[in-house]
């Protein structure tokens, strides 16, 4: 089924599991839904996660069924973002199964496949561990800012060798200040929704918007996240809480 993700189309989770690793993860979504598919026996989801009181991430990373490793052999031309119940560059996943995922990657160039990390200081070191493969040009790579603390990540994005490099601010916590968007093609902006969400101001997403506007980069705002964040009230209907900002709708793509 083609997932709800607005910038993307499909979803593949050839591994499943995770662990918490910074303020953006604190109201993780992927958790929940972990849980619910545990609780309907999903076999892949078992023990993933734990509820002591407060539901989170057991730190187990399963393999997924065979016929979800097959997935991308049997879609049509697609973008998919990859390891949605995940993170691709989790230490507690065999580079086997990297490898092996990146070689499907690679033998399917008719998708886009979008790979989204909190953990890029993870990828140089991995990568060196799947060789001979490389990053193929069908991947983009991107990495969660969701604070001003996390833009150390964007330095080691760019980095790493990839046709694509792109960022995910979302949730936005607070002001980010000053990117530098060197070396990055495109810029997704969110407010966070759902259990708990966070807060969002408008100004937030336009001093990012204007910053990718004078660095000439491709953005995506993707939604305020709550309708209380967004100042056109009632809110529009694109993306959770709306996404008109300024009279506009921030949906470019990189080339």
């Amino acid at each position: 089924m083609p997932t709800k993700i607005e910038w993307t189309e499909e979803t593949w989770n050839p591994f499943v599991g995770c662990s918490k690793v910074s303020e953006g993860c604190r109201n993780c979504y992927a958790v929940r839904q972990a849980a619910r598919c545990e609780s309907f026996g999903i076999s892949a989801y078992q023990g993933t996660t734990r509820n002591n009181g407060s539901l989170n991430w057991s730190g187990r990373i399963n393999r997924g069924s065979d016929a979800t490793w097959l997935k991308p052999m049997k879609l049509s031309p697609s973008m998919i973002f990859v390891n949605s119940m995940s993170d691709f560059w989790h230490p507690a996943a065999p580079d086997e199964w990297r490898k092996e995922a990146l070689w499907i990657m690679q033998q399917t160039p008719e998708h886009t496949y979008q790979i989204l990390t909190k953990r890029p200081e993870n990828i140089a070191p991995m990568m060196s561990s799947v060789k001979p493969l490389a990053i193929p040009d069908n991947v983009w790579l991107g990495v969660t800012v969701e604070d001003a603390k996390a833009k150390k990540r964007i330095d080691i994005l760019r980095r790493v060798p990839a046709r694509i490099r792109f960022l995910s601010i979302e949730p936005l916590l607070e002001s980010v200040g000053n990117l530098d968007l060197r070396g990055i093609h495109w810029v997704i902006i969110g407010g966070e929704s759902g259990i708990g969400a966070r807060p969002m101001q408008s100004d937030w997403v336009r001093e990012i918007r204007d910053q990718c506007v004078a660095q000439k980069v491709h953005m995506f705002f993707k939604q305020f996240g709550k309708a209380a964040n967004n100042p056109v009230q009632p809110p529009d209907s694109r993306g959770k809480g709306g996404s008109l900002l300024d009279g506009r709708y921030w949906k470019q793509y990189p080339k």
